[in-house]
């Protein structure tokens, strides 16, 4: 009885690791592993195992203070009870969202923290959580539209994400936030100080907004779209052709 109290309060309970095959991924992978519990001292009863895929997020209207995001979750397990040092599997397989944001890109400035929280809910006791951290790799549209930036000067300074919508044409984020990637020219620029990039996947096309914002206070907005061919076209002369760069 004694064992049961002190497991209840957090002492000899049970214990949750999150062990990730590929914690190195593109947005829209599926994300593959194991929950592991550990029995402690007495037997609980768990009421579930929870996997939330989490990310930091600025709020613009609250003077761009970072929040945790969740973004989707997974219920591994439903109640069950872990006798005193079982131990116990739980595989798992999470399909990323396709516009999940990217951090994985060198930049400099604050890290863009995203990772898949554990959440072991445990009856009548503390919960206890796991935090493992993932690395989203930019794909092969959104890297090569970056190298054509880079061969015309412009090179990543930072990255953040948003609260809210984004919107190219007919095509909008989905998770409650977006991602906007920072270039600024490398030696300056006369009229350019910083173009800000979002990508918005559709399909088998990638929608991208370009923000531009002058140094005289004319910002305009500009946008493209890289379809299947994309790796056949020529992303330099497009660019200069649409901003002045």
């Amino acid at each position: 009885m004694f064992k049961k109290l002190l497991a209840s309060i957090g002492v000899g309970g049970a214990k949750v690791d999150t062990q990730l095959d590929n914690p190195r991924l593109y947005p829209g992978d599926v994300l593959r592993g194991k929950v592991v519990v550990q029995g402690g001292k007495a037997a609980q009863d768990i009421e579930k195992i929870e996997l939330v895929l989490m990310i930091e997020a600025e709020d613009d209207s609250n003077d761009d203070t970072r929040v945790n995001l969740p973004l989707g979750s997974l219920r591994v397990s439903q109640a069950f009870t872990i006798r005193a040092e079982e131990r116990r599997e739980f595989p798992f397989e999470i399909q990323l969202p396709a516009d999940l944001p990217i951090n994985g890109l060198p930049y400099h400035g604050q890290p863009l923290p995203i990772w898949i929280h554990t959440d072991l809910a445990i009856d009548a006791a503390i919960d206890t959580n796991d935090r493992d951290f993932l690395e989203i790799l930019p794909p092969a549209p959104v890297s090569t539209l970056l190298q054509a930036f880079d061969q015309l000067g412009w090179g990543i300074s930072s990255t953040d994400v948003e609260l809210g919508t984004a919107r190219v044409g007919h095509v909008s984020s989905t998770l409650g936030c977006y991602q906007e990637i920072e270039l600024r020219p490398r030696g300056g620029s006369f009229r350019i100080q910083e173009i800000e990039l979002t990508f918005l996947p559709y399909g088998n096309e990638t929608h991208v907004l370009i923000e531009v914002d002058s140094r005289f206070g004319s910002d305009f907005y500009a946008s493209l779209v890289m379809g299947p061919d994309f790796a056949h076209r020529d992303w330099v002369n497009e660019l200069r052709a649409q901003l002045p760069l």
